[in-house]
């Protein structure tokens, strides 16, 4: 059974994986980016019939309301799976002592905040799909936002903003996936490994294309007991 996917940056990296993969197994996928023409990728891959490029600030709530617009136009019965992809790094040079109010609002506004008002915009059209139906919402977090696994983690990994940021971004997912549980929604968090992308660097040891296969195995095959869950892109739970 093909489904209908929404997928917030999708313009590069693992986005645009994603949208690749999720393509190519006949699915429909509507790519959301706030420049998705400059996107040479994207726009090799859209064909307005199965793939779709939408324009979307995730912070901007006219952008949003018009992105839902269109994709309604074309998916009038809804959608079954968003992901939450759009985000942003930090200052490389921040620290605990350095970083900065802007600099922490920044990051927050965009990986939090905007992932918050992507979710509650799409939920119209995820519950068009009705209680017999499941929806999925995946979260793309990072295991740099686990304080249980954060002493373990190379002190170098991640900034301060990107780091709370995320931490932020998995009680979100949580309180999310409790509110939706009983509209048979599963919404989890996933940590995509350290990809080599363009926020990953090329010193990252994970390809796109198997960080993005792995989450798509578990997202295919995510059920009730998966709701609220957090798990590296091999399938692996992962610590709060």
């Amino acid at each position: 059974m093909t489904l209908v996917y929404v997928i917030t940056g999708a313009s590069r990296g693992i986005g645009l994986e994603f949208v690749r993969q999720i393509a190519a197994k006949g699915n429909t996928v509507f790519a959301c980016a706030r420049n998705p023409d400059a996107s040479e990728g994207l726009q090799k891959l859209v064909d307005n019939k199965r793939v779709f490029s939408v324009k979307l600030d995730t912070l901007d709530k006219d952008s949003l309301k018009a992105a839902v617009a269109q994709i309604e136009k074309h998916s009038p019965e809804g959608i079954d799976v968003l992901i939450n992809n759009a985000g942003i790094g930090g200052s490389s040079a921040s620290t605990p002592e350095k970083v900065t109010k802007e600099s922490l609002l920044k990051v927050f506004e965009t990986n939090v905040c905007g992932t918050s008002d992507a979710t509650q915009a799409f939920l119209p059209l995820l519950r068009k799909r009705g209680k017999d139906s499941v929806k999925k919402v995946l979260n793309i977090s990072s295991i740099l936002g686990s304080i249980a696994k954060i002493n373990e983690i190379n002190s170098t990994g991640g900034t301060v903003e990107y780091n709370v940021s995320k931490t932020a971004l998995n009680m979100l997912t949580r309180t999310t996936a409790q509110v939706l549980a009983e509209e048979n929604f599963i919404v989890y968090a996933s940590h995509p490994g350290w990809v080599k992308t363009d926020m990953g660097g090329d010193d990252a040891p994970v390809e796109p294309t198997d960080s993005v296969a792995g989450q798509l195995a578990k997202l295919e095959s995510a059920t009730s007991k998966d709701n609220g869950g957090y798990f590296d892109f091999q399938g692996n739970a992962l610590p709060w």
